[in-house]
């Protein structure tokens, strides 16, 4: 059987698609490929627009979630990608197509955790649709949100040399989908109440992405959501470098390693390419890595893990995308064990290429 055309290219290859078809006023806006979509407007700030789609099957299990997580999850996406962009959101507007099952409890439920999330980022809801959907339950959020202009952080803006670091832990969210794929929704061990939580209540970086923000050492930055691999290319790609990513620095909670071992599970694997983690990635000029470090630690009283170097494009590494529209400028991601090359297992998310 012929592939489908779209698991060839991919996602990113299809939003390359996308923005070409619409020509060069679309593709002209800052922050295209990006997290968030980047308007200029008069004054002292810019404004940060982003979108997500959460399906019922593809996004989340609706009989593994409650719906309190689900409302705060659904939330928790999208200020996530503001957070990358070294914002701060403002307002929200909520789409949603409604099966039976969602009956007044279980919204009120729903509303209840996006509410509390949104009170405490300052986050309005202002409005949106509602409609019946047939078979599963649609979500579609969309966030605006601020930053100064000369705050805004790119995934273009790596540069060779510079220092790659994640804010927090990678892997648990991928640990946590992993026992509710096997069934284990109700089990009583803390380590693996903690995965299940991790992946089902994430909590968006945007106190930090703001500080980070605020840094001119710190050059581009991503959101963790497609696993570390994959948002590794998406730097490359928009910078035109090579990101080296080091397995055995990457940082991994011991709720994860015990779980794994138990499990025969592989963590770095989860680590490098199961995301919906939510953390931030991002490139730092290595001249102020370890004031920055020092700094990051005395705000957050949590340390900065680097992961990485970026280098110049060398043609021997992993090609990440195909150029095919001209939006992506193309990149590589190497990756290392204790120094020798290695690989991470399997790619990080694709929504074709994953199908």
């Amino acid at each position: 059987m012929e592939e489908h055309p779209l698991k060839q290219i991919g996602e990113f290859g299809l939003i390359d698609r996308i923005l070409s078809w619409f020509g060069a006023e679309t593709t002209d806006l800052e922050g295209a490929g990006d997290d968030c979509t980047v308007l200029k407007r008069n004054g002292d700030s810019v404004d940060l627009v982003t979108t997500d789609l959460l399906i019922e099957e593809t996004h989340f299990l609706f009989e593994k979630i409650t719906p309190y997580q689900l409302g705060h999850k659904a939330l928790a996406v999208n200020l996530s990608d503001i957070a990358a962009m070294g914002g701060r959101p403002k307002n929200v507007w909520l789409s949603i197509g409604l099966t039976t099952r969602a009956d007044l409890n279980w919204l009120e439920d729903f509303f209840s955790g996006m509410k509390d999330l949104a009170h405490k980022y300052g986050v309005k809801l202002m409005g949106g649709d509602t409609t019946r959907s047939q078979n599963h339950l649609v979500i579609n959020i969309m966030v605006t949100g601020e930053a100064a202009p000369d705050r805004v952080k790119f995934r273009s803006s790596a540069r060779p040399d510079d220092i790659i670091f994640v804010t927090d832990p990678v892997g648990d969210s991928g640990g946590g989908l992993q026992l509710l794929l096997e069934g284990d929704l109700y089990t009583t061990d803390p380590d693996e109440q903690k995965l299940i939580t991790a992946h089902n209540l994430p909590w968006p970086c945007v106190d930090e992405g703001v500080w980070l923000g605020q840094q001119p050492a710190v050059h581009a930055l991503i959101d963790v959501s497609d696993g570390i691999s994959s948002d590794a290319g998406h730097i490359a790609n928009r910078s035109g470098v090579a990101m080296n990513i080091e397995l055995s620095a990457l940082p991994i909670s011991s709720e994860l390693r015990r779980v794994a071992r138990k499990r025969n599970w592989d963590p770095v694997q989860l680590a490098c390419s199961a995301g919906e983690d939510y953390v931030l990635m991002g490139t730092c000029a290595p001249a102020e890595w370890d004031t920055l470090s020092v700094q990051y630690r005395n705000v957050f009283d949590s340390d900065l893990h680097a992961v990485g170097t970026v280098r110049k494009v060398s043609g021997d590494g992993k090609k990440t995308h195909e150029k095919s529209a001209g939006l992506l400028r193309g990149g590589e991601v190497r990756f290392t064990r204790n120094g020798e090359p290695a690989e991470p297992g399997r790619p990080g998310f694709d929504h074709f290429r994953s199908a």
